[in-house]
């Protein structure tokens, strides 16, 4: 949802500044996208409380696989450091999309301001990839999460 997010609102901010609304309006005429960036901020911001809404469970399954690990091991292993490193990126998206759905939720139109578009755009997008990248070396490196050992079992055969 964050990558949407923010994609939604760096769409929606460079369709309103100068040069850059008009190349948004040709790729938009170009690729026959029947929506128009007016509509962006809505949809980012539903997105946003979404982000927020799924981000319970993720947190609470994901304390749930690394306390163990962190009693175990101490933050000694690579895999808890790599584990907490995950969580505190995860973090900071989560506090991100809180801050824009706050400041967000009395504007006219749910628009976002140059600060939103920030936050969504160029903090907590690219930070999203970089833990999606950590999480999934978490599952397909280490065998956390819901699958279990079933990687270890896969990487002995």
């Amino acid at each position: 949802m964050t990558l949407l997010t923010g994609g939604l609102d760096a769409v929606y901010f460079l369709s309103q500044y100068g040069a850059t609304s008009a190349a948004v309006a040709s790729a938009f005429k170009t690729l026959d996208v029947a929506i128009t960036p007016t509509l962006f901020p809505v949809l980012s911001y539903y997105t946003t409380i979404l982000t927020i809404f799924f981000s319970v469970p993720a947190i609470m399954t994901g304390a749930a696989e690394l306390m163990p690990l962190i009693k175990r091991d101490g933050f000694r292993s690579r895999k808890a450091k790599i584990g907490v490193v995950h969580a505190l990126i995860n973090d900071i998206t989560v506090f991100a999309a809180a801050f824009n759905w706050w400041t967000r939720r009395s504007n006219p139109g749910l628009v976002p301001t140059d600060t939103n578009v920030l936050i969504s755009s160029v903090v907590a997008l690219p930070a999203t990839l970089f833990a999606a990248y950590l999480g999934g070396s978490l599952v397909y490196v280490y065998g956390m999460g819901f699958r279990g050992g079933q990687a270890k079992v896969k990487k002995g055969q």
